[in-house]
């Protein structure tokens, strides 16, 4: 991680317990030096501005979710032990990323890529999150093809991006006002996978 003193832990901390209630406009410096306890001055020493506080704050959050859904994937890849046990597998872990309770997680992430669509640095460093993130799922992909499990046809970033694609999708009916009820959404969204099984 790029900061690492505790200081700068300590707000990255707080800002991020702060996110988890409430969206990056509905946070004030002020309230974050008054829950940390750190001063205005050691906020612009060690990020430069606030808002760079809040978008290295989401650029954490984002990666940490990166580390998880790849790793998720390659455990899933690994100890799969057929081909049905693999797409049940797939299915469990796509289940588990749909759920309306994740939908603030789908939210901050849209929020994240539209603030990067209007700044260079942001842009950058989210990246690198993404690309790692794509990699890490690409691969995986790449290892359940090597076992005859996934069309080789396909490109296993490609498929990587496409399952991110759908997951983040689930935010355009978290906002409908009479959202699709889990199972029916979840009904397509194993048919689509299906059609990534090697026949």
């Amino acid at each position: 991680m790029a900061h690492e003193h505790p200081t700068a832990v300590k707000l990255l901390d707080t800002v991020s317990s702060m996110l988890d209630g409430a969206n990056p406009n509905e946070i004030f410096v002020d309230d974050v030096l008054s829950v940390s306890g750190v001063s205005r001055g050691s906020l612009y020493h060690h990020f430069g501005d606030y808002p760079s506080l809040v978008h290295a704050t989401l650029i954490r959050r984002f990666a940490s979710n990166v580390d998880a859904d790849g790793k998720a994937m390659m455990h899933v890849a690994q100890k799969a032990e057929s081909k049905s046990d693999y797409w049940q597998r797939i299915r469990q872990l796509s289940a588990i990323t749909q759920v309306p309770e994740r939908a603030p997680i789908r939210a901050e992430r849209a929020r994240l890529i539209s603030l990067a669509r209007s700044d260079a640095k942001l842009a950058e460093q989210l990246g690198v999150e993404q690309d790692r993130l794509t990699q890490s799922m690409g691969d995986a992909i790449a290892l359940a093809q090597e076992k005859g499990w996934v069309n080789p046809q396909l490109n296993p970033r490609a498929v990587a991006v496409f399952l991110q694609a759908y997951s983040l999708g689930r935010a355009v009916d978290d906002v409908a006002g009479e959202p699709l009820p889990n199972a029916d959404w979840l009904a397509v969204v194993d048919t689509v996978i299906g059609a990534l099984e090697k026949s």
